[in-house]
């Protein structure tokens, strides 16, 4: 009906039906017809239907982007030393995947300076070095174009994956959380969540689909990218092992096999480069002896907090933060059971991927990441956007982004400060 609609009109139907036997006009001959009318039937009209949904979570991504981008402008005002782009490209963690970028893994394992390289996954680092060889830029360039490029896709992906189960409407929401929460400033930053993100809900979103092979190649680039990445390869055989046995398919099958492709050819580099297919986990050991503490990080920074008072409020801000996070994880599991409850038919692989996610997000053994590790969890966002009503939805995000503007600053000055001890 709407082809019909939007069509031009026929030669008959143009004209009154009298005027159809009169004669034609001098010079009739020499009029030509316009250009025809584009229709939503026609491919430029359906490629814009398809992509006008997004134009909601897109936008958000956007405006987030400038709230982040001006509170980095804000931290370069009250230290005019800071190079805004140079520095949201290399701080923290960015610099070590500079270095792997620009230099590879070491030979061994050994401290290269309060930490290793081999505690970092490769994706990100080769990404950023391919990027800076077609674009003729610096490393730190290239992965803060890189960083927006990636959220931005994370934000799309997030989207699919959400709308796939829950509709739209709860997808939106779930994206506006996700672009204004606190931590997201790191969606601007040489830092790997937008490319997990885009991996990971990308992996969901084909899961849903049954797209098998999309979505074992999503988990080989997850796997790539972060440790979080065997929870979605776990996702993967939840959900296509049990098609693949009653349904007797070998596509799912094939799938299965190829989702631990990324991470077990990173463990094999590691085991045939430095003798360990843990070096990974085994580098950590360089932050001061960090190491992996069983999801407990949270609860020790809740107790630190309660015992310290207002002390511990004003000078841990990376315990503050973890205990936020462990707020989060706790009232947004609660809302997705209740979301269960309800008979909003949540996939098994949706349940793998949150709760394994939060558990690796509490196992630090350091405070300050938690809250950004926490964010990888987003159907966590999926659980407060089904429950936030939409007149809420000014004053949450109005509140959130001035936190992520606040969070941004800090860590942009603590990079200049030695005062303002909290990092991503």
């Amino acid at each position: 009906m709407t082809d019909v609609i939007s069509a031009p009109p026929s030669a008959d139907e143009a004209l009154p039906p009298e005027a159809a036997t009169r004669p034609a006009a001098p010079n009739a001959h020499k009029l030509e017809p316009g250009p025809p009318q584009p229709s939503e039937g026609t491919w430029p009209g359906s490629i814009l239907r398809r992509l006008r949904p997004l134009a909601r979570p897109c936008g958000y991504y956007a405006l987030s982007r400038v709230a982040v981008f001006l509170a980095a402008l804000a931290s370069k005002w009250m230290f005019p030393k800071i190079k805004v782009i140079n520095t949201m490209g290399s701080i923290w963690d960015g610099r070590w995947y500079l270095m792997i970028a620009q230099h590879g893994y070491p030979a061994r394992l050994f401290n290269e300076g309060d930490g290793s390289r081999w505690a970092f996954f490769p994706a990100w680092p080769a990404l950023i070095r391919g990027a800076s060889g077609l674009t003729g830029l610096n490393l730190a360039d290239s992965a803060v174009l890189l960083a927006f490029v990636f959220g931005l896709t994370s934000v799309i992906a997030i989207w699919l994956a959400v709308r796939q189960i829950f509709g739209q409407g709860i997808a939106d929401r779930t994206v506006l959380l996700y672009v204004f929460f606190p931590t997201a400033y790191v969606l601007s930053m040489g830092y790997t969540e937008g490319l997990f993100l885009t991996a990971a809900a990308g992996c969901l979103y084909c899961l849903s689909r049954r797209f098998w092979m999309s979505a074992a190649l999503c988990a080989v680039v997850a796997g790539l990218t972060r440790n979080l990445g065997a929870v979605v390869i776990v996702c993967v055989l939840v959900a296509a092992l049990p098609v693949a046995w009653r349904e007797r398919k070998v596509r799912p099958l094939v799938a299965a096999g190829i989702a631990p492709l990324g991470l077990v050819a990173f463990m094999a580099y590691g085991w045939a480069r430095v003798g360990s297919p843990l070096a990974f986990m085994t580098a950590q050991r360089y932050w001061d002896g960090a190491h992996f503490i069983s999801f407990e990080a949270p609860l020790y920074a809740l107790r630190d907090l309660l015992t310290s008072g207002v002390h511990g409020v004003t000078h841990h801000g990376s315990t503050v933060t973890a205990v936020l996070a462990l707020l989060v994880a706790y009232f947004g599991l609660a809302l997705f059971i209740r979301m269960r409850r309800t008979g909003l038919p949540i996939p098994a692989s949706w349940w793998v991927f949150t709760v394994g996610a939060v558990l690796t997000a509490f196992s630090p053994y350091y405070p300050n990441s938690i809250l950004r590790y926490t964010m990888a969890a987003f159907p966590l966002f999926v659980a407060f956007a089904w429950k936030i009503k939409p007149t809420w939805e000014g004053a949450v995000v109005g509140m959130l982004a001035m936190t992520e503007g606040a969070m941004m600053v800090v860590v942009m000055v603590g990079n200049v400060h030695p005062m303002v001890p909290f990092f991503p």
